[in-house]
């Protein structure tokens, strides 16, 4: 007979708020629910007066920040633990450091319950947006104080990425992280969905002629995303006789610095900047690409990535030791260490028939089919929540023995 679980998802971050864990919580509830599974989200909402759960989400008072770019929750709050405790949950996940994840980790020790800790991304890249140069190093070591501190009372730890575990290593954990690959719901990107007419008219009015191909990048406008390295490897191996156009969606501080350094390497007729797009929007640009690009050696698992992967387009992706892997070298992408790697690799692309597009582009929409979809996420999570359950109970027998 099979066993539902209940099960308490903490995050600091839920819809209308819209990044990659929210997405990555929003994909596992809704399929574990699917399943037949109990699901309740905790989240801060700055909007919230008071603690209330609706629609399976547990929304918490907090203060809106600038600087992390999430709503921050205090992590004790006895309103918000009682209701977490009616739910009776069998396993809590956390998805951060902050104070919906304190919180969630404090409650499974108040319920004698297993803890799954992922860690999505290393935050410590992203601090140049929440504190002055001056402050990061302190910053840094505060942060990898918290991670340290959840890492050694999770049962078990989870990364999209093998990052994961070298970095809770540069840390001085010593824990072994599951690696488990980021999904995304494919049939958003199905490029089946658009008709022609829409493809042509969003390249009409992206200035794109008939006879030139597109490439895709999706990201924040930022440092450590890398634009500036795929700008100046576009500009070295790239002409506009290859007919060949660069789209970039998202916004970020660097935004107005990326589009100077286009100017001044002469990409103006080759590089769109489309600024942000609405999720919702998004697979329509995807649609009319025929590849997606990136620089980026920062990301543990590219949610962007998998998108153009769903979309059919092949990638060509920075060679980055730690995430070999995520491609199929050959049959749904391309690694490339330097600039006329890149420009090989994309040209060849370029030189493709129409016909030999569209079969390689079948070929890498079914390569994530059933890898990377919602289902194989959310079995892979069951498994370790299971799993997390089962070890909680033979370390607590194990206690109780010690002192029988």
């Amino acid at each position: 007979m099979e066993v539902y679980l209940r099960i308490v998802l903490c995050t600091e971050g839920y819809f209308p708020i819209l990044n990659g864990v929210v997405t990555f919580v929003d994909m596992l509830a809704k399929e574990c629910t699917r399943q037949g599974h109990h699901v309740l989200i905790v989240t801060s909402d700055h909007t919230a007066k008071k603690n209330y759960i609706k629609d399976g989400v547990l929304r918490c008072p907090a203060r809106k920040s600038e600087q992390f770019l999430i709503d921050l929750s205090v992590p004790l709050d006895y309103a918000r633990y009682a209701l977490v405790r009616a739910f009776k949950p069998d396993v809590i996940h956390i998805q951060a450091e902050w104070g919906i994840s304190l919180f969630g980790m404090q409650t499974a020790k108040l319920l004698r319950i297993p803890l799954v800790y992922t860690l999505h991304t290393e935050y410590s890249k992203f601090l140049t947006y929440a504190v002055r140069p001056a402050m990061i190093p302190l910053a840094a070591a505060i942060l990898a104080r918290l991670e340290r501190f959840i890492a050694k009372r999770a049962t078990i730890i989870t990364s999209p990425s093998r990052k994961g575990q070298d970095y809770f290593h540069s840390i001085g954990v010593d824990v072994e992280v599951e690696v488990i690959q980021n999904s995304v719901d494919l049939d958003d990107f199905d490029p089946s969905l658009f008709s022609d007419g829409d493809k042509q008219n969003l390249r009409a009015s992206l200035g794109i002629k008939p006879e030139e191909m597109c490439v895709l990048f999706v990201g924040r406008m930022g440092p450590e995303k890398s634009v500036d390295v795929l700008l100046d490897y576009w500009a070295r191996t790239i002409r506009p006789e290859h007919k060949l156009r660069l789209l970039l969606i998202g916004g970020g501080p660097d935004d107005q610095k990326l589009r100077r350094q286009a100017e001044v390497l002469g990409l103006d007729s080759q590089v769109v900047f489309c600024g942000k797009i609405p999720h919702a929007n998004i697979g329509l640009y995807y649609a009319i690409c025929d590849a997606y690009v990136t620089a980026s050696v920062s990301e543990m698992h590219s949610v962007a990535m998998l998108e153009g992967l769903g979309s059919g387009l092949p990638v060509l992706q920075r060679l980055d030791e730690m995430n070999i892997g995520q491609l199929h070298e050959g049959m749904n992408g391309y690694l490339y260490e330097t600039a006329d790697d890149f420009g090989r690799l994309l040209l060849a692309l370029r030189a493709k028939t129409p016909q030999e597009l569209s079969e390689i582009k079948q070929r890498v929409r079914l390569s994530v089919l059933n890898t990377n979809s919602p289902k194989a996420l959310a079995d892979k999570y069951l498994i370790q929540y299971n799993k997390a359950i089962d070890r909680y109970l033979e370390q607590r027998g194990v206690l109780f023995d010690e002192y029988a």
